[in-house]
């Protein structure tokens, strides 16, 4: 599973919608540019599913920390988000 795959392909491979890989892309998923101009990519679907792993490790590592009494306030008074 080294070849690269168009978005469309790679979606189909790896059972997600093209718009997980387009938001994915925008935080900074590995994705390999073709041309010059910027607009074509291709994904390696392994590096991807990687990538994607270590995203959820990392959010769980995040949700399982201890909050401090200063933190717990700015979450609280946040503006909510809707």
């Amino acid at each position: 599973m080294n070849s690269y795959l168009t978005p469309a392909e790679a979606a189909k491979v790896l059972r997600i919608s093209t718009a997980t890989i387009t938001r994915c892309k925008k935080m900074g998923a590995p994705v390999h540019y073709v041309g010059t101009c910027g607009r074509f990519y291709r994904i390696n679907p392994r590096e991807f599913m990687d990538w994607m792993n270590a995203q959820g490790e990392s959010d769980r590592r995040e949700q399982a920390r201890k909050f401090s009494v200063l933190e717990l306030k700015a979450k609280r008074h946040a503006p909510r988000r809707r």
